[in-house]
C-alpha cells in the first residue's frame, strides 16, 4: 500500500472525490492507495461464492453488494470491504445508502 502525502479528508470529501473509484480507501482522514493482489481476488470471490450459495438456500433477505463503501461511525474512515453481506430490511435505516453509491455507516 502506498500512502498519500496530502492534507486530511473528510468522508464527505472522500466520497465526493474518490467514491467512484475502488483504488482508495480513506483510513482516519487519510487517502491510502490499495493494490489487492491475485490471491487475494480469489479468496474473496471464492468467500462471496459461498456465501451467496448459503443466502440462497436459506431464503435470506441478505445480499453481497459489489461497490459498497463503508463508513465507520465517529471516525473519518471509509473503505470497501472485500465481501460484506448485508441485510436489505435494515437498509431503510441507513440514509446515505439512498444517496450515494452503496454507501452504509459501520455499526
Amino acid at each position: 500500500m502506498v500512502q498519500s502525502a496530502s492534507k486530511l479528508l473528510t468522508v464527505d470529501e472522500f466520497i465526493s472525490h474518490y467514491g467512484e473509484c475502488d483504488r482508495y480507501k480513506l483510513i482516519d482522514g487519510e487517502l491510502v492507495e490499495i493494490e489487492p493482489t491475485g490471491p487475494h481476488e480469489q479468496v474473496s470471490g471464492f468467500v462471496g461464492r459461498k456465501l451467496n450459495v448459503e443466502i440462497d438456500r436459506q431464503d435470506l433477505s441478505y445480499f453481497i453488494p459489489h461497490r459498497c463503501l463503508i463508513k465507520l461511525l465517529g471516525t473519518e474512515t471509509a473503505f470497501r470491504p472485500d465481501v460484506i453481506v448485508l441485510d436489505q430490511t435494515q437498509l431503510i435505516n441507513e440514509p446515505l445508502w439512498q444517496q450515494e453509491p452503496g454507501i452504509t455507516s459501520g455499526n
